[in-house]
């Protein structure tokens, strides 16, 4: 590994990862420290995020693209993103009594963070999809680079993530945060279904044909 400004910043995003996972985890709904384990998850996640801007913006102007940082790189992105819901569907962001309770029930799930355990199958899912076709099609010779589908995917879960920690934290008591926060979440979860769709119609359409150049 060449151990150069952008992959520095990938392997600073790994430690960025594990401390926001960290934080998530010592969260406990109606705890004196909860606000501020979820507003600390809130700007390592940002810190996250710009470090990923910074380390693609760098590795492209410097002409610094690497193996690792192609592997690592959205390797890493996907630990941070799919891990954030998994943490959030986690039993200690069950919903206690609060201004989430007037919002009917199947919207939330019983959980103040309202990302239900569906929606983390269904992003699992996606990712999974998105890994055996990204496989089927290089093994096929083709390019399987990222689409804009999937950049808009990741910003909006993104979103959804920042939302959540942010109502949790500061506006617990706000009816319009927190029906903002719950439509977020549908939202990234609804686009991420319809985004792993359109590589499942993709895959059908590569192996419709036989592989690349057939």
């Amino acid at each position: 590994m060449e151990w150069n400004i952008p992959n520095r910043l990938t392997v600073g995003r790994i430690a960025l990862a594990a401390g926001f996972f960290v934080l998530l985890g010592a969260y406990q709904s109606g705890s004196r420290w909860g606000p501020w384990l979820l507003n600390m998850a809130f700007v390592v996640y940002l810190l996250a995020g710009l470090s990923d801007v910074l380390d693609g913006y760098l590795a492209r102007k410097l002409n610094l693209v690497s193996a690792f940082g192609r592997i690592a790189d959205p390797f890493v992105d996907k630990v941070l993103v799919v891990g954030a819901f998994v943490m959030l569907a986690g039993s200690n962001f069950t919903l206690s009594d609060g201004p989430d309770l007037r919002l009917p029930g199947w919207l939330t799930g019983g959980m103040a963070s309202a990302v239900q355990a569906w929606m983390v199958v269904v992003i699992l899912g996606r990712e999974f999809i998105v890994s055996a076709v990204r496989g089927y099609s290089e093994s096929c010779g083709v390019t399987f680079p990222a689409t804009s589908a999937g950049k808009i995917k990741m910003f909006i879960q993104s979103v959804a993530i920042c939302m959540v920690l942010v109502q949790l934290a500061n506006w617990r008591g706000s009816a319009w945060a927190a029906g903002l926060k719950v439509a977020l979440v549908w939202l990234a979860t609804i686009v991420t279904l319809l985004s792993g769709l359109a590589y499942v119609r993709r895959a059908k359409g590569l192996m419709s044909r036989g592989g690349a150049g057939k």
